[in-house]
């Protein structure tokens, strides 16, 4: 059995990864592609967001089974606003010991419903490492150190203990617990992300590497690319990626060469959503939310209902949640079809609990290409199945999610990729928004003071937002991937490297 290394770098876009890989620009990339494979068209889940996604990567589980909703959403039954990071103003509003509580305690030990792989791992009896994953949950108990300037904070909670795999460093909060190895690496100010950062993920990767200490199973993860992608464009960020190839030539360097590495480890690298381009003009490609709904009475940015109020509004990026107090049909129509007023919008979506009805299904409605209504089990009109061998009935046009049937039997959907399913297991969150909206490439949307971004985003079902490389080097001889890998197939790829997992849930149904 070889041990696995589960490389997560955030916002790795396949449209930039691959021709900097043909320019020379990613030699380890490349090095690990020849002698493994490639594969440029993984698709992430919806919403494409982060802790969405980094969720889905270790539990290999859509949202509607591992339960974190977004980056920012809304909890009716508590009235409280969960936000990890969404924009500076809501997490100043909702308080930033409220945030660290969320980011440290709840996110994963409370909000995550489904088992991670750091779990199921060592509940095998091997051993497991995190190293900076956002997703660290294990059955582990490690001491909470709170950077000394975060302790100056009145509110922010002094968390004693986490748990996590046997080996978790989580910024400057949580260092590993490796004897003789001194991995404390402190920030230089607030605005060194508190040790979560591509430098120091790295410094601890090489060093545990370089004692021979690294365990069975070991994710690390590198953030920097999403934030100089959303800064200057993926585009632009692809020194940030020459960065992270550096280190893995250092990697390959400290085994004695990539063959060599590859008899010990399996190595796996990908991403856990992609970016688009942003418009030039910050102003046009902001979508006022707030204003566009202003006949109703809105909640303020990163707070929850108070008397009057009907809607809680959560912009994620490039899509936002609608919470309605009572979400009955008359509203929620009504609130549909101002947002498919505003050219910019691209999809509106729902379930039909949503709007009261028996039936389970989805619905997806846009401004020019008709809307849709489909369900699985296949027992409609039309019956076609997906890549995955889910059978989908619709009513309506597949124009609204760029559906196409080849050859008669076969369901797919070049613009929104694996549209169905990723639909499916997003809407159906127990904390998710009564209504889901995305932008067109190129906009974000906003409350009144936020701001968008310069560069590039994510958050929508689009291509451009959805599709990551998924590179896998010194897998089993006997191990045959799909064509069609998505975030969902990680878990179970690096399960069954390990021989915990037969390997027969990748690239299988999501829809039960």
């Amino acid at each position: 059995m070889k041990k696995v290394l589960l490389l997560v770098i955030d916002a790795l876009n396949s449209r930039v990864v691959l021709p900097a890989i043909d320019e020379g620009r990613l030699p380890h990339f490349q090095a690990f592609s020849e002698v493994g494979i490639l594969n440029p068209g993984c698709t992430t889940i919806f919403p494409s967001i982060t802790p969405v996604a980094t969720s889905s990567i270790i539990t290999g589980c859509y949202p509607q089974e591992h339960g974190i909703a977004a980056d920012y959403w809304y909890n009716a039954e508590t009235n409280d606003v969960a936000s990890f990071g969404a924009d500076f103003q809501v997490v100043w509003k909702h308080g930033m010991g409220v945030f660290f509580d969320d980011f440290l305690i709840k996110l994963n030990h409370q909000r995550l419903q489904a088992p991670t792989l750091f779990q199921q791992v060592e509940q095998t009896g091997l051993t497991a490492a995190c190293l900076n994953y956002l997703i660290y949950r294990g059955n582990v108990l490690h001491r909470v150190d709170t950077p000394r300037l975060l302790t100056l904070i009145p509110d922010v909670p002094l968390a004693e203990h986490v748990y996590g795999p046997s080996l978790l460093r989580l910024g400057d909060f949580v260092e590993p617990d490796v004897a003789d190895i001194d991995l404390s690496l402190k920030t230089r100010g607030p605005f060194s992300r508190y040790g979560f950062e591509d430098k120091y993920t790295a410094k601890d990767l090489l060093r545990l590497a370089s004692e021979r200490l690294l365990p069975d199973f070991t994710v690390a993860y590198f953030p920097d690319n999403d934030f100089d992608s959303h800064a200057v464009g993926p585009q632009q960020a692809v020194a940030t990626l020459e960065q992270v190839d550096g280190y893995l030539g250092e990697l390959i360097e400290i085994y004695g060469g990539l063959d060599v590495m590859l008899q010990e480890f399996c190595v796996i690298i990908t991403g856990d959503h992609a970016q688009s381009d942003m418009l030039a003009d910050r102003e046009e490609a902001g979508i006022n939310l707030e204003k566009l709904l202003s006949e109703f009475n809105v909640a303020d940015a990163g707070t929850p209902l108070s008397d009057g109020e009907e809607l809680v509004i959560c912009p994620n990026l490039r899509g936002a949640q609608i919470y309605f107090r009572q979400p009955t049909r008359g509203p929620v129509e009504k609130v549909v079809a101002q947002l498919l007023s505003e050219p910019r919008i691209d999809q509106v979506m729902w379930s039909a609990e949503t709007m009261g009805e028996r039936k389970p299904g989805y619905y997806v409605a846009t401004r020019s290409r008709g809307a849709v209504r489909f369900w699985p089990d296949g027992d409609g009109i039309y019956a076609v199945a997906d890549q995955y061998g889910t059978k989908w009935s619709w009513d309506g046009s597949l124009t609204a999610v760029d559906g196409q049937i080849e050859n008669k039997s076969l369901l797919t959907f070049p613009t929104y990729p694996n549209a169905f399913e990723r639909i499916a297991g997003g809407l159906n969150v127990s904390e998710g928004g009564h209504l889901w909206v995305t932008a067109l490439p190129g906009y974000e949307f906003r409350l009144s003071g936020m701001k968008v971004h310069a560069g590039g985003s994510h958050g929508t079902l689009h291509e451009l937002d959805s599709t990551v490389p998924l590179i896998a080097a010194g897998l089993p001889a006997d191990l045959r991937l799909p064509h069609h890998m998505r975030s969902v197939d990680v878990a179970p790829l690096c399960a069954s490297v390990l021989g915990i997992q037969d390997g027969s849930s990748i690239g299988k149904s999501h829809i039960i």
